[in-house]
């Protein structure tokens, strides 16, 4: 099957914070906890408890195991699918308005022994 990602993914399990945002019933939590299954620049594939709208958008704390670095992303979702009784999975894409977050997210992916992505000149 042929592959239609922009950016190379890399699998990994990370811990994501989803915040919600809005008035929420005094018995649901504001911070909904995920992981990572695999991430990229662009986006990542995450499993959390929670059903998410396709187009919803996210406010996300991402601990990066790997380097130890913190990010705080938007991102929009994709994609989503029940993967257990009670359990899902769900594509986001990232909105990168905050350059820091992307360095550090490049560093993240790519840095020690790791090589950068390439520009694809047209």
């Amino acid at each position: 099957m042929r592959e239609n990602r922009k950016d190379k993914r890399i699998t990994e399990e990370n811990r994501v914070a989803i915040e919600l945002s809005g008035p929420t019933p005094t018995d649901e939590a504001r911070i909904i906890n995920a992981l990572t299954k695999d991430i990229s620049l662009g986006g990542a594939r995450i499993v959390t408890d929670r059903f998410f709208e396709i187009g919803t958008s996210l406010r996300m704390t991402l601990y990066l195991s790997k380097s130890k670095q913190i990010i705080k992303a938007r991102a929009d979702v994709r994609w989503t699918r029940m993967v257990e009784d009670g359990l899902y999975e769900m594509g986001v894409e990232f909105e990168h308005g905050i350059p820091t977050g992307v360095l550090v997210l490049i560093n993240h992916l790519y840095g020690k022994g790791h090589s950068a992505p390439a520009p694809i000149h047209a």
